[in-house]
């Protein structure tokens, strides 16, 4: 009986150590006063050591209880190693119909959006992905910060 309950206990040991999606990138940029200017860009550039793996990528947005909007609109350019841009634009939902925030938090709540699955870069190198705010309000008053995690599949 020993021997068993010492086998399980070690089996999950090895479960809990071994990673599955080794993240390779994860990153916050912050906006004082939690005020977002639509000037302002934040930029996060992600070394890609292997151009045969696949990735996924989801950006992480922070909203505090004074965000005004129930979604956000993120626009993003991507520059690849290889000097190839692409662009695009994101709407994210940050709360229900009924005002109730999604992700998880208190008076910070943090949403992860899927971004790109399964992308494979072109080359290896850095990746520069480019976040900036599509909304009419500037500065945007309830953004906090604005995150990147890309991991390898």
């Amino acid at each position: 009986m020993r021997n068993k309950c010492l086998t399980v206990i070690g089996l999950l040991l090895v479960l809990v150590a071994c990673d599955p999606a080794p993240e390779i990138y994860y990153q916050f940029r912050s906006f004082p006063q939690s005020e977002w200017n639509v000037q302002e860009e934040i930029c996060f550039e992600v070394p890609i050591d292997d151009s045969t793996a696949h990735y996924n990528v989801s950006i992480i947005v922070r909203n505090t209880n004074k965000y005004n909007f129930s979604n956000i609109r993120l626009i993003v350019d991507i520059l690849n190693s290889d000097h190839t841009t692409q662009t695009d634009s994101v709407h994210v939902h940050l709360a229900d119909s009924n005002g109730r925030w999604y992700g998880t938090g208190i008076s910070l709540y943090d949403v992860e959006i899927p971004y790109q699955t399964n992308v494979q870069y072109p080359d290896s190198g850095v990746c520069v992905y480019t976040i900036r705010q599509g909304m009419a309000e500037n500065p945007l008053q309830g953004i906090s910060d604005v995150g990147l995690l890309v991991v390898r599949n």
